[in-house]
């Protein structure tokens, strides 16, 4: 399961829930007020955090990283979920 953990007023958490909604993929939301509310260890890191079974990531840089990730994933599951055939973008059909 993933959960962002996030103080109310941090613009960088609310891009992080849209771009989770917008991915369409089950997460949870919990509006925290600092790291140490978070139910894991967390020294060294800073709000939002994402956690996504054991992985634990904060900084815009690898949170932004990692929803490249998570929507290429959906993608990708999106494509093999259904009755339809895709011409990937080097010509072979899956």
């Amino acid at each position: 399961m993933i959960t962002l953990y996030r103080n109310r007023h941090d613009q960088l958490g609310v891009e992080v829930e849209n771009k989770l909604r917008d991915i369409v993929i089950a997460h949870e939301v919990k509006i925290i007020s600092n790291t140490h509310d978070l139910p894991f260890k967390s020294d060294g890191l800073s709000l939002p955090v994402l956690k996504d079974d054991d992985n634990i990531i904060c900084g815009e840089k690898k949170l932004m990283h990692h929803l490249e990730y998570l929507q290429k994933l959906m993608s990708d599951w999106d494509r093999f979920q259904s009755d339809t055939c895709y011409i990937d973008d080097d010509g072979t059909i899956c």
